[in-house]
């Protein structure tokens, strides 16, 4: 979904590029996914590509509509609405059911879901999947469906927790994890001390996100160099339209 900025005192609506995010219409900031495009390509990413040819922009366009889908849903279940199964294909469905029982055994209380959040002292914007508490701590959870975890996944939740606790001084996240819905595993961990079941994994990494994100600074300053002037395309459209219709009295008149 395009991101639509809405600035009801020039009465406009701007329907920005999806790399892109503001809070004032003036002033752009690339997304956190943006900024990791300047993390190399992995060599089993490569190999793959050069594997399937042509076909790699179709299996990726399909994989990334999938993943949109999933993301729906777990924000329609968030909100307590029903989903049906004849709206996803089976592929969805199973990732859909996995996020339900992560969220029925797990039994997060939920702070907030899909939250555009732009900060302007890191210059980035993002949506975050969810914040949530866990016992007694603050979690931030990014949703993925891919059929394997990659390495710019740590940097992406580590940019979302400190950008939410720039906006959220006293409420600052504790916890990060990536909910795998297509995770190898078979069932609920049994030493009891991961967050799993079959086929879903909660994974926290081992090192805490303020380290992670000294890394994705450094990518920030490669993806700068890279980009000086980047600007988003934007469309803009008026915020309300109104038509003069003319009567057909006042027409036979001007007849």
């Amino acid at each position: 979904m395009k991101h639509i900025f809405h600035n009801p005192d020039n009465q406009q609506i701007n329907v920005m590029d999806q790399r892109f995010y503001t809070n004032d219409g003036m002033n752009y900031y690339p997304s956190v996914t943006t900024v990791l495009e300047a993390f190399p390509a992995s060599w089993a990413l490569v190999q793959w590509k050069k594997a399937v040819g042509f076909n790699a922009d179709i299996i990726l366009e399909k994989a990334a509509a999938e993943g949109s889908n999933i993301h729906d849903a777990v924000e329609r279940c968030l909100r307590g609405e029903l989903i049906t199964y004849h709206q996803y294909n089976i592929t969805e469905w199973q990732c859909i059911v996995r996020f339900v029982e992560f969220w029925t055994t797990v039994a997060p209380a939920l702070v907030a879901s899909e939250i555009m959040i732009v900060s302007v002292n890191y210059r980035l914007g993002g949506t975050i999947d969810i914040v949530c508490m866990i016992g007694n701590e603050r979690w931030i959870i990014d949703v993925k469906s891919s059929n394997s975890m990659h390495d710019t996944m740590e940097y992406q939740i580590a940019a979302y927790a400190m950008m939410w606790n720039d906006q959220h001084p006293n409420a600052p996240i504790q916890r990060c994890g990536i909910l795998h819905l297509k995770a190898d595993t078979r069932g609920p961990d049994k030493t009891g001390k991961r967050m799993q079941g079959k086929g879903w994994k909660l994974h926290e990494y081992p090192r805490h996100y303020t380290d992670a994100w000294r890394i994705f600074e450094h990518l920030r300053v490669v993806w700068d160099e890279c980009n000086p002037d980047c600007r988003p395309a934007n469309v803009t459209y008026p915020d309300r339209v109104q038509l003069q219709l003319q009567s057909e009295a006042s027409l036979k008149q001007a007849v």
